[in-house]
Order: C-alpha cells, then structure tokens, then sequence
C-alpha cells in the first residue's frame, strides 16, 4: 500500500524544481528526491567549484526553482549577491550551515584551497567526513519536506535508504583505512583540502603547495615542506584533480617519495559513493 502511495506521489504530482551549486549536493539531492523533484544542475562535474560565478544565463535557470542548494561555509562566495537576483518564493539552502566546522590553522592558511578560504580560515571541504554527508542527507529531507509536504514520507523513505548506503560506505572506508598502521596513516597532499578526512579517520595531515597564482610556494616553504617529508620518511605524495602537479612531483623527487593516484579534492564529480571509494583506494594502495 504505501508503494503503491509513493508511485503514485512520484507519478503524479508535478516535479518540484529545485537547483544545485554543487556536483555531490546534485547526487545527494536526486536520491532523497528521486523523479519527485526536478534538479537543474548549475555547476557541473568537472568545473571548478572555487572559481565558479554564476551568469545571467545561470540566474535564468534557476529561475523556477524553489530551492536553490548550495555547499556553504564560504564555498559559494557569491551567494549573498545571487540572493539579490532570487524572486520571493525562492530560497537559498546551504546544506553545510549546520554542519560543524574545522578551521585551515594560521600555519596552513598559505596551503588552503584558494585564496577566499584562506582568508576566512574555514575549510569548505566537509563532504570528506561520511558522517558529514549524512548530515546533509537530514538538511536536503527536511527542506524538501517543508516546500513539498505531501511527500514528505516519500522523502523521508528515500533518505534512509540513503543513510544506509552511506553506513555501508563508511564501514568499508574504516576496514580499508585498518590496514593502514596508525604510525603511517599522514596524508600528505597539495593544499588544506582533506582536513575532514584526517580528523575522522586518523590521519596526520601535511600541505605542501602554496596560493599563488602559478601554484609556486617559495624556497624556504620548500625547504621546510622537504625537510619535514624526509623527518617523517613519507613513502607518497598525492596530487589533486585540477592542481598544478609540478610542486609536488619537485619534492617527491628531493625526498625520495613516490607521486600517489590523484585525489578528489573538491568534489566536482557525479557520484559521492564513488569519489570516497577512489580517494580512499588510493590512498590505501598508496601508503601501504
């Protein structure tokens, strides 16, 4: 009965538009929603979420949506100035708002994401924590529900079977990262980015590329990042999608370490599950 309830709430009742600032909030959202909702994708897999700026044709897009769902914590720089465009009826939703917050240190300000996020302080990237992401599935249920009541138990329903997948998919993650020695678990990466990850799942955490614009970082960082991979005699160094590999390929070299599998820093990919399970599979292979 309630299947057959659930059918006809997808069937027949018109799509609720919503739009997305987000590829991982795009794949958070069509689980939760399913064909009830209708999502327009703003920013796509592949783009560069740090320097995204969202134009007239964007604004257009996203013009029936009654939901509007950004990341948040300062990711989308832009937001209060896309308000101003919004119409009455819409609402912008920073999934991460409630999400608690881990600060880039003043020591490792120079090696954040970008420039923005190294000014605030806050690191943008929580999807890198899997409770995290189960947070966001309760945020995008509950707006959903509010702008569109009469599913809300289909929107509940699918969130669980969201939760659950994420239960699985954080129980893997903790059995392969058990391999790993605890002595050996340093993640070593370009910038500030994996910050959620190795507070969750015990990692020490080490950046080494700087903020300018070539991705240079200057010879006494150099020197320092060199001197504390050889102390700690890391086996790898990993690049990240979309960043300039040339400053860690030079300390790979001068320290003996090997260049790991590229890493998915900033989520611009279709499918959460995915990048967790590519990110940790290469990080596992590779300290191991």
């Amino acid at each position: 009965m309630k299947f057959l309830l659930f059918l006809l709430l997808t069937l027949s009742a018109q799509a609720l538009d919503v739009a997305s600032l987000h590829p991982l909030i795009t794949d958070a959202l069509k689980q939760v929603g399913g064909s009830r909702i209708k999502v327009v994708e703003i920013v796509k897999p592949g783009m560069n979420v740090h320097k995204f700026q969202p134009s007239a044709s964007d604004i257009r897009q996203m013009a029936k949506a009654r939901l509007i769902f950004a990341s948040g914590k300062g990711l989308e720089p832009y937001l209060s100035g896309l308000s101003d465009s919004l119409q009455a009826h819409q609402k912008i939703v920073e999934v991460g708002h409630s999400i608690p917050s881990q600060k880039v240190s003043k020591k490792d300000e120079i090696y954040a994401c970008c420039p923005h996020h190294a000014e605030g302080g806050i690191d943008p990237h929580w999807w890198h924590n899997i409770s995290n992401m189960k947070r966001a599935i309760r945020v995008i249920t509950k707006e959903l529900s509010k702008a569109d009541p009469e599913a809300k138990e289909l929107y509940t329903t699918q969130a669980k079977i969201a939760r659950i997948k994420l239960d699985q998919l954080e129980a893997w993650t903790k059995g392969q990262i058990a391999s790993i020695p605890r002595g050996k678990r340093h993640l070593v990466t370009a910038h500030a980015a994996f910050g959620y990850f190795c507070k969750a799942y015990g990692f020490k955490a080490t950046f080494v590329q700087g903020l300018s614009a070539d991705g240079e970082i200057s010879a006494t960082q150099l020197a320092e990042s060199i001197q504390e991979l050889r102390k700690e005699q890391i086996p790898v160094v990993f690049p990240e999608q979309a960043a300039n590999p040339k400053i860690l390929s030079q300390i790979a070299k001068q320290t003996g370490a090997k260049v790991g599998k590229t890493l998915i820093a900033d989520g611009s990919t279709h499918s959460y599950e995915a990048m967790i399970r590519t990110n940790v599979t290469h990080i596992v292979t590779g300290l191991q």
